[in-house]
C-alpha cells in the first residue's frame, strides 16, 4: 500500500477518534458537574450547627465522595481515549515491529481496565489507581514507538508524560511554564501541546470540575494518585517540584513521604524505577 494512502487512512480514523474523545470529555464534564451538585445538595442538608467546628464537614465528606466518582469518570475517559488512538494506529499498519508494539498497547489497556475495576471495588484502593494510570502511561510509550516505526522514524526515547495532561502520552519537548503567581520552570509536554505553544496558543491542560468550578487538574488535591501513577518510574519529588505553587503540588510531598513510610521505605522512596 502506498505510504500516502496509509497516512490518509490513519488521519481519517484519527479524526473520528478525536470526535469520540471530545464527546467522552464533554460527557465527563457534565457528569462531574452533576456529581458535585449532588454532593453540595447533600451537604446543604447537614444538621451540623452553624458556626460549629463541624459546620461544613458534610460538604467536605460529600465532596470527597464526589471527587472519587469524578476521578472514576476521568479514568474511564483516559482508557477510552487511548483505545480510540489504538484503533486509529492499527489502520493499515504493515511494519511487524509496529504491530508488536500495538499488541503491547492492547495488553496494557487490559491491565489498566483491570486495575481501575480493583480501585473501584477494593477499600483504600489507591495502589490500584496508580497501577491503572501507570499501565496507561506504559501503553502511551508503546503507542509512541509503534507510531514512529510505522512511518520509518527512530523509536523515541522513554520520556515522562505530558504535564499538561498525562493522558496525552509521553513528552516530546520542554517548555517554560509557571502557575499563577509562581516561579517559571521547564516542564515536559507532548508534541501536540508543544505545537500549540509554539503557535502562541495555550497547552490543552486537563480540566476538571472542582469546588471552584472548572479548573486545571493541578488546582485540586484529589488527583495525586492519578498523577503519580502516570509518572511511575520517575522520582515523585520531581513531579512535586514541577507543580510547585499549585494546590496539587503543595499536597504531593506529604503524600509521597507518607506512602514511603507505610511501605517501610525511607523518605522519598516511591515505587521502582522501571519502564514496562
Amino acid at each position: 500500500m502506498p505510504m500516502y494512502v496509509w497516512v490518509a487512512g490513519v488521519l481519517a480514523v484519527a479524526a473520528g477518534a478525536f470526535m469520540v474523545v471530545s464527546l467522552l470529555t464533554l460527557h465527563a464534564v457534565r457528569r462531574e458537574r452533576a456529581l458535585l451538585a449532588a454532593a453540595r445538595a447533600v451537604a446543604a442538608t447537614s444538621e451540623a450547627p452553624e458556626g460549629s467546628a463541624y459546620a461544613g464537614a458534610g460538604l467536605l465528606a460529600d465532596e470527597n465522595v464526589a471527587a472519587g466518582a469524578m476521578l472514576g469518570t476521568i479514568l474511564e475517559a483516559d482508557v477510552a481515549a487511548l483505545n480510540a488512538r489504538l484503533s486509529a494506529a492499527r489502520t493499515g499498519v504493515a511494519d511487524l515491529g509496529a504491530k508488536a508494539e500495538l499488541d503491547r498497547v492492547a495488553d496494557k489497556l487490559r491491565e489498566a481496565t483491570t486495575e481501575a475495576h480493583l480501585w473501584r471495588t477494593v477499600p483504600d484502593g489507591r495502589e490500584h489507581l496508580r497501577a491503572a494510570t501507570g499501565a496507561l502511561a506504559s501503553a502511551g510509550r508503546h503507542l509512541a514507538r509503534a507510531t514512529a516505526r510505522a512511518v520509518g522514524r527512530p523509536e523515541p526515547a522513554d520520556a515522562p508524560p505530558c504535564l499538561a495532561d498525562p493522558a496525552h502520552g509521553p513528552a516530546a519537548a520542554e517548555v517554560t511554564w509557571a502557575p499563577d503567581g509562581g516561579v517559571p520552570r521547564r516542564i515536559p509536554v507532548c508534541e501536540a501541546d508543544y505545537a500549540r505553544i509554539s503557535a502562541g496558543r495555550s497547552a490543552a491542560v486537563r480540566s476538571i470540575i472542582g469546588p471552584g468550578g472548572q479548573q486545571p487538574y493541578y488546582d485540586t488535591p484529589a488527583y495525586g494518585d492519578w498523577l503519580l501513577g502516570y509518572f511511575t518510574g520517575y522520582d515523585p519529588y520531581l513531579v512535586a517540584r514541577l507543580l510547585d505553587g499549585t494546590v496539587l503540588g503543595r499536597q504531593l510531598p506529604g503524600r509521597i513521604t507518607g506512602r514511603a513510610r507505610s511501605a517501610g521505605g525511607s523518605s522519598g522512596e516511591f515505587g521502582t524505577v522501571h519502564f514496562a
